[in-house]
């Protein structure tokens, strides 16, 4: 996928922020920065990544930095890319992973003030902060070229993430849809500023999606109906399969590829 550089990844301890950080690894990466509050979900990352690259050989190595980082603090988001930026020495990619969801029982006229203002905090607000902080780095530093044909890339590719959610709208989900929606928009005029600079600013929006928080029963249950009525492909995606549309936005196969939402939802948002 031509990520020879450098990757923060937000939300890498489960989920599709993990098998982002898988991936990355797999294709080469020079170094990854794991941000996540769960620090053991993190260090399991670390060893398994470390244990995936010993059965490549040492021209597969991969330098890996762990950090607990609230991407809703302003301060330690600052601070935490300010310190992987100086350890790698640059900043090639960032991943904004990091998200929760919630529903809203009865729909926006029962939100709650206080859910709505997490899901925006982690949601949008987090995203943001790692976007200025990141953009501020790769602004300075020097194009990287790509692994495959020398073509000049970028000085730094950045991928949201949005969902089919922020394109659509779903009952019961006022806070994380308009969060999503918010993504979008963060994702269009971040590119616009930055394009010319050499920054490219994607969004990948998953659709349903398997992963440890959805395979609970409850939950999985209820997926599984809305995959069943509303997915063209008839089935829920993999965090991989997510994540291979993360890698193709942040290397070097999409470097004419700004701005865009890319939705990876088994033909949802098609229909």
């Amino acid at each position: 996928m031509d990520v020879p550089g450098f990757a923060i990844i937000t939300g890498a301890a489960s989920g599709i922020g993990r098998a982002c950080a898988l991936g990355f690894a797999r294709e080469g990466a020079a170094g990854l920065a794991l941000f996540d509050l769960n620090l053991e979900g993190l260090t399991a990352l670390k060893s398994e990544i470390e244990t995936l690259l010993s059965t490549k050989g040492a021209a597969n190595n991969c330098q890996i930095e762990l950090r607990t980082v609230n991407v809703a603090d302003e301060s330690q988001v600052n601070t935490a890319v300010a310190e992987v930026a100086q350890t790698f020495g640059r900043l090639d990619y960032l991943v904004n992973a990091a998200g929760i969801a919630m529903k809203h029982p009865g729909g926006a006229a029962y939100v709650e003030t206080r859910d709505w203002q997490r899901v925006m905090d982690i949601n949008l607000t987090g995203s943001f902060f790692m976007l200025r902080a990141a953009a501020r780095i790769m602004l300075k530093q020097e194009p990287i070229a790509s692994s495959i044909d020398g073509r000049p890339l970028q000085r730094g590719s950045i991928v949201n993430f949005g969902s089919i959610q922020g394109v659509v709208g779903i009952s019961a989900s006022t806070a994380y849809a308009v969060s999503k929606h918010g993504i979008l928009g963060l994702t269009r005029t971040a590119s616009e500023d930055y394009a010319k600079d050499g920054i490219r600013i994607n969004a990948v929006c998953p659709g349903y999606t398997l992963t440890p928080l959805t395979s609970q029963p409850a939950v999985l249950k209820v997926m599984e109906e809305k995959v069943a009525s509303s997915v063209p492909m008839a089935r829920m995606g993999n965090a991989s399969e997510i994540a291979d549309g993360v890698l193709y936005l942040a290397g070097g196969r999409s470097s004419f590829v700004t701005g865009i939402p890319l939705c990876v939802d088994g033909g949802y948002t098609q229909r």
